[in-house]
């Protein structure tokens, strides 16, 4: 598979995700913007950068990771 495939894939997966595990796990409004964003916002940085599609996955997936857990427990 080609690595832009796979940035793909998870740029449009992890929103999804975010939906429902706000939705169904923490049982909190979905009303940050933001943390739907971020996955858009890093698959533009990837465009116009040189990085790696493993480099750009595993900093898409610990700032989402993050910023979800920092919302849903705060």
């Amino acid at each position: 598979m080609k690595e832009e495939t796979k940035i793909l894939i998870v740029a449009f997966v992890l929103p999804l995700l975010l939906a429902i595990f706000f939705k169904n796990i923490v049982h909190k409004p979905q009303d940050v913007v933001p943390l739907f964003l971020i996955p858009i916002f890093l698959w533009t940085g990837y465009i116009t950068g040189k990085a790696g599609a493993k480099v750009w996955i595993g900093v898409t997936l610990f700032i989402t990771v993050a910023m979800a857990a920092l919302y849903a427990f705060f």
